[in-house]
C-alpha cells in the first residue's frame, strides 16, 4: 500500500518536472520541509509526555534541517533569489542539511535513556545553524559545484561521510528497536536506506538538472515519506505506538498482571472453597470423635461396674472356699487323714491364687483406663523397690535379687511398677522350691534396640 501511495505521487511529480524542473525541485524540498516542521511540532509539544528523548531530539534538529532546506530550494540555480544564481549555493546548502540531518540520526539513539534538555539544545542548534549560513553566505564554506566541471571533491567525501553516518544511525535504530513499535522501526529504518541511496546518487550528477539528480531527489522524496508514515501518521492516528509506548507497555504489563492477580483469586477462592469442606469435615470427624469418646467412657464406666460386680461375685464364693477350708482345720473339725488335708491345703492355695488374679484384673483395668504419663523412670530403684515388697511379703524366704544399675527408661511409672511387680511376684513365686530364691534384673543389646530381661532359678522356661 505504501508503494503504490509512493508511486503515485512520483508520478505526479514526474509530470511537474516534465513542465518544469525548478517546479519539480520545489515540490520535492517543501515536501521534506513540511515533514520536518511537523516531526519538530508533534515532538516539541509531547516532550512532557515522552521518557523516550530520541524522537524529541530528532524532532529539535528536524525543525533547523527544514529551515537549511528550505533556503536550499529557494538558492537553487533558476529560482534567482539569491545573488549569483549558480549551483554552488544551494549544493553548499544541501551539504549542510545533511550533516544536520544526519548527525541527529546518527546521535539520537544516545538519548534514549539519557535526559535531554529541549531548550538548550534549540540553543545549540540554533548557534550551529547561523554558524553554518554564516560560513556559506560569507564565502568560507568549501565550495562544492563548479560551473562547467561538477562537483567538488569535498562535496563527494561529504556525501561519503554522510553515508557512514547514515549508515550508523541505521545500526543504532536496529539496536535500539525494542523501544519503538515495530511497524515505526522498519518505515524508519526504510527511509533512513532511502536517505543513503540518495546521497550515493548525489555523487553522480554533473547538471544539477540531470537524470542523476533527478534520482537522487526522487529517493529523497521517498525516504521523507517514509518518514511522515513513521512518526506523523503513526503519532496522529497511533499515538500510543509512537508517543507513549512505554505507558502502553506498563499498561498492557498491569493488565497482565491484573488478570494474572484476577485467575490466582480464583484459584484461592476455591482453596478457600476446598478449606472450609476440609474445615466442614473436620468439625465432623471432631464431633463423630467426641460422640466415639462419650461412647468409650459410658462403656469404661460400665466395664469398670461390670469388674467390681464380677469381682465381687467371683469373690464371694471364694471366700466361703477359705472360711470353710479354715474351719476345716480347727481342732474339733480337722481331718485326720493326710491326704485329705493337703486336699484342703490346695483348695485354700487356689482360693487365695483365685483372689490374687481377680486383684490383679481390676489393677490393670484401672490403669489400662487411665491416662499415660511419660517421663524418665529409673527402674533400678523402681526394681529395688518391688524386691523389698516381696521380701516383706514372705519373711522366711531366702533371696538373692540382683539389679543392674543405672537402668532407666520413657514410659509410665505406675505401668512399669505393674510389669515388674508381674515379672517379679512370678519369679519369686516359683522359685519358692528353691533354698534360696536368684532373681536378677538388668539389660543387654539387642538387634537394633535394647532388651530388658527377668531372670531366675525357678521352674518355668526361657522366654
Amino acid at each position: 500500500m505504501i508503494v503504490i501511495q509512493i508511486m503515485a505521487v512520483m508520478v505526479g511529480l514526474y509530470l511537474a518536472r516534465l513542465y518544469n524542473y525548478l517546479l519539480f525541485h520545489t515540490l520535492v524540498e517543501l515536501f521534506a520541509v513540511l515533514v520536518a516542521g511537523g516531526i519538530f511540532v508533534i515532538a516539541w509539544n509531547a516532550r512532557r509526555f515522552m521518557a523516550n528523548n530520541y524522537l524529541l531530539f530528532v524532532g529539535i534538529a528536524s525543525l533547523f534541517v527544514g529551515m537549511v532546506d528550505l533556503l536550499h530550494a529557494l538558492a537553487y540555480k533558476g529560482m534567482a533569489i539569491f545573488p549569483g544564481d549558480d549551483a554552488n549555493l544551494a549544493t553548499q546548502l544541501w551539504i549542510g542539511a545533511r550533516y544536520l540531518q544526519a548527525s541527529a540520526l546518527l546521535v539520537a539513539p544516545f538519548f534514549l535513556k539519557r535526559t535531554l534538555q529541549p531548550r538548550l539544545t534549540v540553543g545549540i542548534y540554533l548557534g550551529v545553524v547561523v554558524l553554518l549560513l554564516s560560513a556559506i553566505f560569507a564565502g568560507a564554506f568549501p565550495v562544492c559545484f563548479v560551473e562547467g566541471s561538477g562537483l567538488t571533491p569535498f562535496k563527494k567525501g561529504s556525501e561519503y561521510l554522510i553515508v557512514l553516518f547514515l549508515g550508523g544511525a541505521l545500526v543504532g535504530l536496529r539496536r535500539a528497536a525494542a523501544a519503538f513499535d515495530r511497524a515505526v522501526v522498519t518505515l524508519l529504518a526504510a527511509g533512513i536506506g532511502l536517505f543513503i541511496a540518495a546521497e550515493l546518487a548525489f555523487t553522480l550528477y554533473t547538471d544539477v538538472y540531470g537524470i542523476a539528480n533527478l534520482a537522487g531527489h526522487f529517493l529523497k522524496f521517498a525516504g521523507f515519506f517514509l518518514v511522515y508514515k513513521a512518526i506523523i501518521e503513526t503519532a496522529l492516528t497511533r499515538p500510543y505506538d509512537l508517543l507513549f509506548r512505554e505507558l502502553k507497555a506498563k499498561q498492557e504489563e498491569i493488565e497482565t498482571l491484573n488478570a494474572d492477580l484476577a485467575a490466582r483469586a480464583d484459584e484461592l477462592e476455591e482453596a478457600n472453597c476446598e478449606l472450609e469442606a476440609t474445615l466442614a469435615d473436620l468439625e465432623s470427624a471432631n464431633l463423630e470423635l467426641e460422640a466415639t469418646n462419650r461412647e468409650l467412657e459410658s462403656a469404661n464406666l460400665e466395664l469398670e461396674a461390670f469388674n467390681y460386680t464380677v469381682s465381687h461375685d467371683l469373690r464371694t464364693p471364694l471366700t466361703g472356699i477359705s472360711g470353710y477350708c479354715q474351719l476345716l482345720t480347727l481342732p474339733g473339725l480337722a481331718v485326720s487323714n493326710e491326704e485329705g488335708k493337703g486336699f484342703i491345703f490346695q483348695i485354700s492355695a487356689a482360693a487365695e491364687r483365685m483372689n490374687q488374679m481377680i486383684n490383679s484384673l481390676l489393677d490393670f483395668s484401672r490403669l489400662t483406663r487411665g491416662a499415660l504419663h511419660r517421663s524418665s523412670v529409673d527402674l533400678s530403684q523402681l526394681a529395688i523397690d518391688v524386691a523389698a515388697e516381696l521380701r516383706l511379703s514372705t519373711p522366711a524366704r531366702r533371696g538373692v535379687f540382683t539389679i543392674g544399675p543405672g537402668l532407666t527408661a520413657d514410659g509410665d511409672p505406675k505401668l512399669l511398677r505393674v510389669v515388674l511387680e508381674n515379672l517379679f511376684g512370678n519369679a519369686w513365686k516359683y522359685s519358692g522350691k528353691r533354698d534360696e530364691a536368684v532373681i536378677a534384673f538388668g539389660r543387654r543389646p539387642g538387634a537394633g534396640e535394647a532388651v530388658w530381661f527377668v531372670r531366675d532359678n525357678g521352674a518355668g522356661f526361657d522366654m
